[in-house]
């Protein structure tokens, strides 16, 4: 049996986070702590059952939970009796303190010792050891929080009409416009399942309608408009109807809607992939907030029942494990013949191993994200600046009328432009503050600016391009530009020039220069169990679709959100073939192998050479071919693992489908890699660094056959041996090697095919797993950092504000993580906190988390740990941790990393 329990659930803590520095360091201020979002729901845990009957599996487990343990309550939340998922969404909450006395042996002297525990979670902890020795019990994973997608829709003021739809769509990059004109497939009849915010079906090119007839024929509303899985005690509240109709007002973005029109949106001027083909909605987000993956799971199970042909999930988070309980029931259903298609995440930033789950699971398709080759955006000439330039305003504040620019703080570009009124200089008078983003609201800099005079405001972005900024109350105009100009802007007006802005009404069409390459927010594989994550690529940067009708019905999106979709109205667009043409194999494995060996492989754009598998995967999708090409290679994607754990020696089966004899020379087309550490610190580089040092960064293929010539419905087995370029770089580097074994067509009626690989040098489970200089024990105002072994922190359990608290930070994941009470001799008395599942690895934007001890532990003998918390005594103690190390081994002792901390004075 599997055993998930959440560290951050379970131990006596308050989860905690660093925004601030990558390497900790002793003037981090206080105020640079926030809370943590949420990653798993308090309590919650979704247990899968061994077999049986599933409503007298679950009676018996809460009777006899509610039996052994009176100080909780234990309810169902959801019942699952389905053979993806036999089992229950359980809610355990305690509804009292335990008080235990027991005898505590420190070295020599015997003390008796009265414990109350001061932690419902130390409750829950036993609980779940409880829920570990039941036969009828198979799994136990904690229920995540899958966070809201932080997306922001851009509106257009003049809706679809006057711009040019033809550029926007990026059909004639995927040959999708091939398929629609050439093939006569708009995919009629395929049905569509898709899990996401909701749909607004009322939208004309959605069909206007919802239900039997309709576009939108199916779906539910699982939660309702409030839902919010990170608020305690926010209920679903369901209903048969999944409109989006949340409202200007409500900050939603109208993601759902936008994702639906991708798939088979059609208008006058607008179509979408699969535009005849038939959608379901099952909406698992309110208007705002996250939802937790037990809900997910019902969405699942409820689309798979309806009989969609493919359900598609633009969500999840940063965790690259696979056995999340979302993956797992992902995995089965596309064990049964559905195809499940989710998005990669928006981490590229942060470096590898940013692909999330549930895309990381053994089955469901992974899909990356290209930029379009256009997008639609307003403009704005000011004096001083060379030719126009991007702007994005606010979606609820109106037009930023014309006028000369001021700054509109007296010490502007710092990081709270304008959020005190008496900072704002008088000079903003009848002109527009030009300020800086962060430390508070947009409504709050407007409201200041206005207070002051001014007619508009000019945000310029802490960092990074041109965004949109959101406003509910503010009563002067706001629009947001990027860093760059507006430190330009800055500086003109410091130097003393007077300068004028002239900003557009109407959007224009203007060309990408990334166009048909990865996004840079696209993540990054591999899973942290080094599959290769993302398998192929969507369209999903710069995407112009439908919005909800209170949002103005058309805009653009960005993220992996949008290739989703694009890549699941592709496999629609498949399906319909595929009852043409029989020699197409519905089956899900075969579907996504068939679009991996066609897809179109882009440069990087930072160094010269074809971009790595683990930013693009098989390459962006070229449906005509996938349908028309019937020669197939399985499998469709090559990991070599690590160096320590290589398999250097595998095999292709090729095999001609067709009615035509082919033939193809067989070579290695070596990508850039992937350097994915920085050296000093010995930390993750964010983001990634790419090489195309053919020294350091490629790898050899021998094959045992240059060349193969099949006939019509013959295969052959391709056998090639790795030689990982491990002879002038070190080890330690950890280089991420990749590219793709290409088959040459010798005839052009036949395509190229290839198949991507990668591997990494050097060993993982020699990475460091804690971040520099973590952990480290503090006080609240981290006063001081009690970071040598012969430091004293002085706790008394009965005053509050002199709590220890833990910093850390994981820079390489790890599968299991233990603290221990030890006495100040080296004694171990018990653990402090455990998790047996699955963690992710922290980023530089947030880089360390921390965790308090409450001053109990649950004593052990030997290997068995008693199912009560014991109050510490009086006295010196040491906390001790233990993580595993990435793909290391639970029983060899040199794949734990340890820590030990300064001494702890309970008094």
């Amino acid at each position: 049996m599997k055993f998930f329990s959440p560290l951050w659930g379970l131990a006596a803590a308050a989860t905690l986070l660093l925004e601030s520095n990558p390497v900790f360091a002793a003037n981090v201020h206080p105020s640079q702590i926030s809370k943590k979002e949420f990653e798993v729901v308090p309590g919650r845990y979704i247990v899968e059952f061994s077999g049986g009957n599933v409503d007298a599996s679950s009676k018996k487990l809460t009777e006899l939970l509610n039996g052994k343990f009176d100080d909780t309550k234990v309810s169902i939340v959801r019942s699952w009796n389905h053979s993806f998922m036999r089992g229950i969404s359980l809610q355990i909450d305690t509804v009292k303190n335990s008080k235990t006395k027991s005898k505590s042996n420190d070295d020599d002297e015997d003390l008796v010792v009265e414990s109350m525990s001061t932690s419902n979670d130390n409750v829950l902890d036993s609980v779940m050891k409880a829920l570990q020795d039941e036969a009828l019990v198979a799994n136990v994973y904690p229920v995540r929080i899958i966070p809201r997608p932080q997306l922001t829709a851009t509106p257009l003021s003049s809706g679809a009409k006057g711009i040019d739809t033809g550029l926007l769509e990026p059909h004639s990059m995927t040959q999708v416009d091939r398929v629609h004109k050439e093939l006569k497939n708009k995919g009629k009849g395929i049905k569509v399942g898709v899990i996401d915010s909701g749909v607004d079906y009322k939208h004309e090119a959605l069909g206007g309608c919802l239900g039997k007839g309709c576009k939108v024929a199916y779906g539910y509303d699982l939660v309702g408009d409030d839902y919010n899985a990170e608020i305690p005690g926010s209920t679903p509240k369901p209903d048969d109807d999944p409109l989006d109709d949340c409202g200007k007002d409500s900050g939603a973005s109208g993601h759902g809607t936008h994702v639906s029109g991708i798939i088979a949106g059609k208008s006058e001027n607008f179509t979408g992939v699969a535009p005849e083909a038939t959608l379901g909605m099952w909406r698992v987000f309110g208007c705002k907030g996250s939802a937790s993956n037990d809900v997910i799971i019902q969405a699942m199970l409820d689309a798979y029942e309806a009989g969609v042909d493919i359900i598609s999930m633009s969500l999840g988070d940063s965790l690259g494990w696979s056995e999340t309980a979302d993956s797992v029931v992902a995995q089965r259903i596309v064990e049964s013949g559905v195809p499940v298609i989710i998005a990669a995440g928006n981490e590229g930033a942060s470096g590898a191993f940013t692909a999330g789950t549930p895309s990381v699971g053994h089955g469901p398709v992974s899909v990356a994200s290209f930029d379009n080759n256009y997008f639609i955006a307003k403009q704005f000439s000011a004096d001083g600046l060379d030719g126009k330039q991007i702007y994005s305003p606010s979606e609820s504040s109106g037009q930023i009328p014309d006028g000369d620019l001021a700054l509109g703080d007296k010490n502007v570009d710092s990081s709270s432009d304008a959020c005190k009124a008496e900072n704002v200089p008088k000079e903003v008078k009848g002109k527009i503050g030009l300020v800086r983003r962060g430390s508070c609201t947009f409504d709050e800099k407007a409201a200041n600016l206005a207070k002051a005079g001014a007619i508009g405001a000019l945000v310029f972005n802490a960092e990074g391009d041109v965004f949109t900024p959101s406003t509910t109350t503010a009563k002067i105009p706001v629009a947001g530009v990027s860093n760059e100009i507006g430190l330009k802007l800055v500086d003109l007006i410091k130097g003393g020039k007077t300068v004028k802005a002239t900003f557009d009404h109407q959007e224009s069409t203007l060309p990408v220069s990334t166009g048909k390459t990865v996004s840079s927010f696209s993540s990054v594989g591999p899973s942290y169990e080094n599959d290769l994550k993302p398998e192929i690529a969507g369209i999903g940067g710069n995407v112009y679709s439908t919005l909800p009708r209170y949002l103005g019905g058309w805009g653009m999106m960005s993220g992996t959100s949008m290739a989703t979709p694009y890549v699941s109205g592709a496999v629609a667009l498949y399906l319909k073939q595929a009852q043409k043409d029989h020699d197409l194999s519905t089956k899900p494995k075969f579907i996504t192998e068939q679009f991996q060996h066609y897809a179109y492989k882009a440069p990087n754009v930072n160094v010269v050479g074809v971009d790595s598998p683990l930013a693009q995967g098989a390459g962006l999708i070229q449906v005509y071919d996938t349908l028309t090409q019937n020669v197939h290679i399985t499998p469709g994607a090559i990991s070599f693992n690590d160096t320590a754990n290589i398999v250097r020696t595998q095999k292709l089966t090729i095999k001609n489908n067709g009615h035509s004899t082919v033939s193809y020379q067989i070579s290695n087309n070596v990508s850039v890699a992937i350097q994915p550490y920085d050296q000093n610190p010995y930390i993750f580089s964010e983001p990634a660094t790419y090489i195309n040092d053919e020294r350091n960064a490629a790898a050899s293929i021998k094959f045992n056959k240059k060349t193969i010539k099949l006939g019509p419905g013959k295969s052959a087995t391709i056998k090639f041996t790795v030689t990982p370029p491990t002879k002038h770089n070190s080890p330690d580097d950890h280089i991420m090697y990749g590219g793709f074994i290409q088959f040459k067509s010798q005839n052009s009626k036949h395509k190229d095919l290839t198949v991507p690989y990668f591997g990494i040098v050097g060993d993982q489970r020699k990475l460091p797993l804690f971040m520099p200089d973590s952990p480290v024990v503090t006080d609240e105002n981290q006063s001081k950092l009690y970071d040598s072994k012969d430091d004293v922190f002085v706790f008394d359990p009965k005053n509050a504000t002199t709590v220890p608290y833990f910093i850390y930070g994981f820079q390489t994941p790890t599968a299991h993580l233990k603290a221990t009470l030890y006495t100040e001799k080296g004694k171990a008395l018990g653990t402090v906190w455990s998790a047996d599942y699955e963690i992710g690895r922290n980023t530089l934007s947030e880089p360390y988390t921390a965790t308090i001890w409450d001053g109990t532990y649950k004593p052990t003998i030997g290997k068995f740990e008693f199912p009560i918390s014991l109050q510490a005594p009086k006295g010196k103690y040491r906390i001790g941790w233990k993580a595993l190390k990435l793909l290391g081994n639970p029983n060899k002792s040199q794949d734990w990393e340890s820590w030990t901390s300064c001494i702890i004075q309970v008094v």
